[in-house]
């Protein structure tokens, strides 16, 4: 039997300036998301044990 996971949970938007600008002065961002279940359900991605839809 293939082993089965689910991971339930949000995913985290982090978004910063280049450049240490602020927001108002910014005409781009840099996005890097995140959040616990989407670094386990990344890692298990990465071990094999699941495959992403």
């Amino acid at each position: 039997m293939t082993p089965r996971v689910v991971s339930f949970g949000e995913i985290m938007l982090r978004l910063s300036t280049p450049g240490y600008q602020r927001f108002a002065q910014a005409t781009s961002f840099d996005a890097c998301y995140g959040g616990g279940e989407a670094n386990v359900a990344v890692s298990l991605a990465n071990y094999g044990l699941i495959r992403p839809l």
